[in-house]
């Protein structure tokens, strides 16, 4: 049997949007056991994947013992191919401390640290706009050529799911109709919404607040239906993402990794961004919404943001309903009847 492996360590947003390639592999080639490689804290996130036959952890913060581990887990079995869906030292080194006898992974426009790349077998370019989607297609037809592009997907249990209707319904929320989920996130990182904004998108009927384990603090100046979502606890956010999509809600939140799974676990959204490029990180399928500005720091590829106050964080500072659409082209339609 061929057996690869997949390599895709953080963010839990960039994980998700490379999951595509678990599904294209498995259109592809039903008969391969595929293994996917993260971080402990994102694996919840992999649970009952259809295709996925192995999740190993790594403990990023574990040093070297930690990478001793994480090879001892992985050479319990030999993998024909490994991708390295991240393109950094990182997750290159834990492509190659799976003995794999094929490392492949992107070029260097495409990678997060590009002398990596040295420990590969096979680098692959592409003329698009680098995105952790669109890399994970290309590699998955390196080893199965007529892979098609698919958007990633997260699965919820059933009991998942009735438990997060559960914890709706706590809040005030009817989950037998429409609703919507606002994902607030603290206001010290660059890429939040400020809290005047969320106020305004959570301006609607049935409109429900979530917040993780890093928003403790995080308050508005009205009150709110509110779910706060604890420390381990994200695939509360992929049945809540199911939860919404049976009810024909929608989702409204800035580029980031709450807003990336409740999309990828089905339901429909709105990601807003400041001077982060659509391009590059919206999620496959979601309406992008850019500040409606010039900003001289556009595009940022460097979270968190380096500008001094009072400039810092501005790029976020504007009404939803103000931000120009993007529309994304990943892929094009030809190209997937094409793949």
């Amino acid at each position: 049997m061929t057996s690869a492996l997949l390599v895709r360590l953080s963010a839990m947003g960039d994980l998700v949007q490379s999951l595509g390639a678990v599904a294209a592999l498995r259109a592809a080639r039903p008969d391969w056991r595929l293994t996917f490689v993260t971080q402990r804290e994102w694996a919840p996130l992999l649970r009952d994947l259809p295709g996925l036959a192995r999740v190993v952890c790594f403990d990023r913060r574990g040093g070297l013992p930690a990478l001793r581990a994480v090879r001892r887990e992985l050479r319990t079995e030999p993998y024909d191919f490994a991708l390295d869906l991240q393109g950094n030292w990182k997750s290159a080194f834990v492509a190659w401390l799976s003995g794999a006898r094929r490392r492949v992974g992107m070029r260097a426009a495409w990678r997060q640290e590009p002398a990596s790349r040295v420990l590969l077998h096979r680098a692959v370019g592409c003329d698009a706009v680098p995105h952790p989607a669109r890399a994970a297609w290309e590699l998955a037809k390196v080893i199965a050529p007529e892979a098609p592009y698919c958007a990633p997907q997260l699965v919820a249990a059933a009991a998942e799911i009735e438990a997060e209707r559960g914890a709706l319904r706590e809040v005030g929320i009817d989950p037998d109709r429409p609703f919507r989920v606002v994902v607030g996130t603290s206001p010290a990182d660059a890429r939040a919404l400020r809290p005047a904004r969320v106020q305004r998108l959570l301006d609607a009927p049935q409109a429900v607040l979530v917040t993780g384990p890093a928003e403790a603090a995080f308050e508005l100046s009205s009150g709110h239906p509110r779910l706060r979502h604890g420390a381990g606890e994200v695939r509360r956010l992929v049945a809540l993402g199911a939860a919404v999509a049976a009810a024909g809600g929608d989702v409204g939140g800035p580029d980031q990794g709450a807003t990336h799974v409740l999309l990828a676990a089905g339901a429909r959204g709105t990601v807003l961004f400041g001077s982060q490029d659509p391009a590059r990180t919206a999620p496959p399928g979601a309406r992008a919404l850019v500040a409606p500005r010039e900003l001289d720091c556009r595009p940022c590829r460097r979270p968190p943001c380096r500008l001094p106050p009072p400039r810092t964080y501005a790029c976020m500072e504007f009404d939803p309903e103000d931000g120009a659409e993007v529309v994304l082209g990943l892929p094009r339609r030809d190209e997937r009847e094409r793949g």
